[in-house]
């Protein structure tokens, strides 16, 4: 596994977007930087999640990626290098769920997002949509535990504006959960103790950083949309 390509693009993406995003990192109590297999799940808002998400842990985490990206050969090679790993997420995916029980087996960290996909409002998890990957069955089959994390802003960066040099920097928050365990529980009960546990962090984020409406998740759509009605 090439963890220097994935320490240096982190790093190189941390750095570019400092000028712009003011990132915040709350670690609730019991949260921890797990040393051996666990997999990470969280709400999915944007494109920038992996980046922002990946900052705030210390090791490596192997994203479950969506199998569309790898169409480009050397946008595939370079997600390679990465450690992620494709997953086709129009149907269920038993190559993805053997790639992920093998890195879990090698004590890696695999990340997922649950939603299958980057959702808002009622098709949110955060909402009350049920999850629709197999990040608890994964988790439940390897022994590995859940890490849960909301992350909410990085949505704001669809907006041009939010790219413009100078204060105020684009807010993005991340929280961490404490980690929990599914083993021994049904494929049902699995999943909704994750979507449990994503709506009780979310809860205490908005507590913790005092956000408002505006700071929920909203569609790419609807925050370009915003966008032009600032620049008109």
């Amino acid at each position: 596994m090439k963890s220097w390509c994935y320490f240096a693009t982190r790093n190189t993406g941390h750095a570019l977007c400092w000028p712009f995003v003011r990132l915040q990192i709350w670690r609730t109590p019991g949260a921890i930087d797990p040393n051996g297999a666990a997999v990470l799940v969280a709400n999915h808002i944007s494109h920038f999640d992996p980046l922002f998400l990946g900052i705030a842990f210390k090791r490596t985490i192997d994203w479950m990626t969506t199998e569309e990206f790898y169409d480009n050969p050397l946008l595939g090679a370079w997600l390679r290098t990465l450690n992620t790993f494709p997953v086709d997420r129009s149907r269920p995916d038993r190559r993805a769920l053997r790639l992920g029980m093998e890195r879990l087996r090698a004590g890696r960290m695999v990340g997922m997002f649950p939603e299958g996909g980057i959702r808002a409002g009622a098709s949110s998890i955060l909402e009350g949509a049920a999850p629709k990957s197999g990040a608890a069955a994964l988790a439940r089959l390897a022994s590995a535990p859940l890490i849960p994390c909301v992350i909410l802003g990085t949505d704001r960066l669809y907006a041009k504006h939010s790219w413009r040099p100078g204060p105020p920097r684009t807010p993005v928050w991340v929280t961490v959960g404490a980690p929990f365990s599914v083993l021994g529980l049904k494929s049902d009960e699995a999943d909704t103790q994750l979507s449990r546990a994503l709506q009780e962090l979310a809860g205490a984020a908005v507590a913790h950083f005092s956000l408002g409406t505006d700071d929920w998740p909203a569609t790419p759509q609807r925050r370009k949309g915003r966008d032009a009605e600032i620049a008109a």
